[in-house]
C-alpha cells in the first residue's frame, strides 16, 4: 500500500467559499483500491469585493477575465500556502483545484474554470493539477458531474451518494450512473439573499419553514424540460439564469413562499431520481450518503426524508456522517482525482458523462522546488506516465482521430 498526502481545493456555484482539505490516500495501484482520512480541512469565506467578482465574472470582457483567472490563481496559492503554513503540513505531494466555474455549456463545447494553475503552483513547493473538466467536453461528454468517480472509489460502503451543493448530484453505485439532479444551494441562497442582504444562506432553512408552497410556481418548476432528459447531463449557472430565475420571481411573492417551494422542488426531483434509480430493483433496504452544505438544511432533509419515506416505506437510509466529511467531500474528491491523474489512472468515466472514452484529466504544473521531483512519488509519477505513454489504447487513439 502506498501512501499520499493531498490537498483538494473547492469553490462551488453556491459561492460560500474556498473549501481546502489536505487528506491521506492509502492505496494499492495495481488492485486500485483505495481508503482515505481528512487529515485537515476548512473553508476560506468570500470576501463581500471576492463573491461579487466572481457572481459576475461571466459579464467580463475577454481581458478583464483574463486578469480575474490569474488574480484568483493568486487567492488560490496564497490560501493554500496559508493552509499548509498554519497547520504546519510538512509533507504534501500535489495540490488539486477545481476552480470556479464561470462558463459550463457542454453542448457547445464549452467549460471554463477561474484558477491559473501555473500562478497557483508558484507558492508551493509540489506538483499542481487542475482543469479538470475540458477534456471530457472536448471528447463530447457533459464534463460533470466528476465527484462520482471519487465516490465509486472511496465510499464504497454506500448505495448511492447525494451532493447538495449549489447543484444537488446524485451517483448510483449498481448502475455506475450519476447526473446533475436540479439546482439547488444556487436557488436557495439566491433567495435568501433576496429576503436579507446581509445572509448568505438561509441558516436551517429556517425562512423556508415559514413559508407556504405555491402550487403553480412549483408546477412550472417541475415542469422545466431538464427533467424529461435522461442521463448524462449536467446543469450550470447559465441553466439556472435563464429557466428558474425567471419562475422566481421576487417581485411577485413572498420571498418565503418562494423558498418553501424550492424546497419541496428540490426534494421532489430528488425523490425522484431515487425512485428512478430503484426501477427493476427490488428495495429492500438502500444507503444513501448525504453530504454538501445544504445538508446543513434542516428544513430540506426533514422534507427530502419525509418524501423518501412515504416512496420507499422507510427503505431508504440517510446515512449520518462526521461534518468534515460533509463538508468537505468534494475538496477531498477533487484532491484524489488530481492524484489519479499523476498516477496514470483514469479519473474521468464515459459511462457518467457520456464521453466517447474514459479519460484521464487534468493540466499539470510543477511547483517552485525541483528537489521533490526525485522523491518515491516523483518516481512513480514518472513511471505511470510512461506506462500511460506506451499503451497500445493511447497509440490507437490518434488513428481514431
Amino acid at each position: 500500500m502506498s501512501s499520499y498526502i493531498a490537498i483538494g481545493l473547492m469553490s462551488g456555484s453556491s459561492l460560500d467559499g474556498l473549501d481546502i482539505c489536505c487528506a491521506e490516500f492509502l492505496g494499492d495501484l495495481s488492485s486500485d483500491i483505495w481508503s482515505h482520512r481528512i487529515i485537515k480541512a476548512c473553508t476560506v469565506p468570500y470576501s463581500e469585493p471576492w463573491a461579487e467578482r466572481l457572481r459576475t465574472a461571466s459579464d467580463l470582457c475577454g481581458e478583464d477575465l483574463i486578469r480575474l483567472h490569474v488574480d484568483y490563481g493568486h487567492f488560490l496559492g496564497q490560501n493554500v500556502r496559508k493552509f499548509i503554513d498554519d497547520n504546519k503540513i510538512e509533507s504534501v505531494h500535489l495540490v488539486s483545484s477545481h476552480g470556479h466555474t464561470v462558463f459550463h455549456q457542454p453542448t457547445h463545447g464549452l467549460t471554463f474554470q477561474l484558477g491559473e494553475g501555473e500562478t497557483i503552483a508558484s507558492y508551493v513547493r509540489c506538483m499542481v493539477v487542475n482543469n479538470f473538466r475540458t477534456k471530457d467536453v472536448a471528447l463530447h461528454g457533459q464534463g460533470a458531474p466528476l465527484v462520482p468517480m471519487g465516490e465509486m472509489c472511496l465510499f464504497t460502503q454506500y448505495d448511492l451518494c447525494l451532493n447538495l451543493g449549489g447543484i444537488a448530484n446524485v451517483s448510483i453505485r449498481d448502475r455506475n450512473e450519476a447526473y446533475d439532479v436540479c439546482v439547488c444551494n444556487m436557488a436557495l441562497n439566491f433567495l435568501a439573499q433576496r429576503l436579507d442582504t446581509r445572509l448568505r444562506f438561509d441558516e436551517d432553512g429556517a425562512a423556508a419553514k415559514s413559508g407556504s408552497v405555491l402550487e403553480s410556481v412549483l408546477g412550472d418548476l417541475n415542469s422545466l424540460q431538464y427533467y424529461n432528459e435522461l442521463p448524462p447531463k449536467s446543469l450550470g449557472r447559465e441553466w439556472f439564469e435563464e429557466y428558474m430565475r425567471p419562475i422566481l420571481d421576487v417581485k411577485r411573492f413572498r420571498i418565503n413562499d418562494l423558498l418553501c417551494t424550492m424546497v419541496e422542488h428540490i426534494a421532489q426531483q430528488i425523490t425522484a431520481a431515487v425512485k428512478k434509480s430503484s426501477e427493476g430493483m427490488s428495495v429492500q433496504s438502500r444507503s444513501l450518503l448525504v453530504t454538501g452544505g445544504g445538508t446543513l438544511n434542516i428544513h430540506l432533509l426533514d422534507r427530502l426524508r419525509s418524501m423518501l419515506n412515504a416512496e420507499f416505506a422507510n427503505a431508504i437510509n440517510i446515512v449520518e456522517i462526521e461534518e468534515d466529511m460533509i463538508n468537505y467531500k468534494e475538496a477531498l474528491v477533487f484532491g484524489f482525482l488530481g492524484l489519479r491523474c499523476l498516477l496514470g489512472l483514469v479519473n474521468i468515466s464515459k459511462d457518467v458523462t457520456g464521453a466517447e472514452r474514459d479519460s484521464i484529466a487534468g493540466s499539470i504544473h510543477f511547483g517552485t522546488d525541483l528537489a521533490p521531483l526525485n522523491n518515491q512519488f516523483a518516481r512513480e509519477f514518472k513511471f505511470n506516465f510512461r506506462k500511460v505513454s506506451n499503451a497500445a489504447c493511447w497509440k490507437d487513439s490518434f488513428k481514431q482521430s
